[in-house]
């Protein structure tokens, strides 16, 4: 029998709550409980480790929905609340609302307003959407009522390009800090980028680390019995085993990094030099591209922009959508590699 957690009845309603969500297949997330409830995520996060550690709730995460189900269907827990249990604690009644002081609003703080209004609509549709509104709001409230501002005035002097919201899954980030946390084993659901499958990963997650602007999970993997890095963005879904890790005592994640096959013998940065054309140009003077560039303004109107990298990937692809007017003068090596593209693209448009 699971022990019974103390009376607290405010977060048995919760749990109760949150229950129903789950077992009429809506997968709420720790989000759900606040969004519902008004709590902290702090304290969402203990609801469910409770639901799941005193009442045995067989408790999955499913990364594409990205909320929890039951791997039995048929689980039903039982909330029992003694009649001597003490009443849900009443909330204070509130002061009454003190007419706020007419203020100025400073011309920065305008622009963060607007900054926090394009991010909303940019992250809109990203996972959490929802928090984003909600701190929103929070800014949007404590503006005096008398203050008002034309949005779309000011987007036509002031224009900010939102990078597309992080394919990252943040409720998969949550569970496998929750999984590490517990010392819990999990089964990934990982997509294979070399042989293009999706297969289980049964492994015991140890640590998340971030790296060239990737993040990876650390885990000892079972089926090659040795720490493995997996890309986040590849997991697809995670299911929670129940099962306990001991802890790896000998494992270090500075000796990890310097042995990882993935994170050991960085290179040194590559200076790379581009050539962009006149209409080219005009972008590039709109934004600078990287913290080390060095910009060369040619008569014509062209130039010549400088900057170091520590990989090629993301860069193929931003100087492949500049088509004709966008070249590569220097390393060779990269020249190559663009020049490679090109033919392989002509090769698939010439068939």
């Amino acid at each position: 029998m699971p022990r019974k957690p103390d009376i607290d009845v405010d977060q048995i309603a919760r749990l109760r709550w949150f229950h129903d969500q789950v077992a009429n297949g809506y997968y709420p997330d720790a989000l759900a409980l606040v969004s519902h409830f008004g709590i902290s995520s702090s304290l969402a996060y203990k609801d469910i480790e409770a639901f799941k550690s005193e009442y045995q709730a067989p408790l999955t995460f499913d990364g594409k929905r990205r909320g929890f189900s039951y791997k039995d269907a048929t689980y039903t827990p039982t909330f029992r609340i003694p009649a001597s249990a003490p009443e849900a604690k009443k909330k204070p009644a509130a002061a009454p609302k003190k007419d706020k002081p007419t203020e100025t609003i400073a011309e920065d703080e305008l622009v963060s307003v607007l900054v926090a209004e394009m991010l909303r609509r940019n992250y809109r549709t990203a996972p959490f959407a929802e928090a984003v509104q909600n701190a929103f709001n929070k800014i949007t409230d404590s503006l005096d009522s008398v203050v008002t501002y034309d949005r779309q005035s000011l987007e036509r002097i002031l224009e900010l390009e939102m990078l597309p919201f992080p394919t990252l899954d943040l409720s998969i980030f949550d569970a496998l800090a929750k999984a590490i946390k517990w010392q819990e084993t999990v089964v990934l659901k990982y997509f294979s980028g070399q042989k293009a499958t999706v297969t289980d990963k049964k492994c015991d997650p140890l640590h998340i680390i971030n790296y060239r602007d990737n993040w990876y999970l650390v885990a000892f993997c079972h089926e090659k019995q040795d720490y493995r890095d997996f890309l986040m963005n590849r997991i697809l879904s995670i299911e929670f085993t129940d099962s306990a890790y001991k802890p790896y005592e000998s494992f270090d994640i500075d000796t990890h990094k310097a042995e990882s096959q993935l994170l050991s013998g960085m290179e040194a940065p590559t200076e790379v030099h581009l050539e962009f054309d006149k209409y080219a140009a005009h972008w590039i003077r709109l934004r600078a591209v990287h913290p080390t560039q060095k910009i060369l303004e040619r008569s014509d109107g062209s130039l010549e922009l400088t900057f170091k990298v520590y990989s090629y990937e993301n860069l193929l692809r931003w100087l492949l959508s500049f088509g004709e007017h966008a070249r590569v003068l220097r390393p060779q090596e990269l020249q190559e590699r663009i020049r490679r593209t090109i033919l392989r693209m002509g090769h698939l448009y010439g068939r």
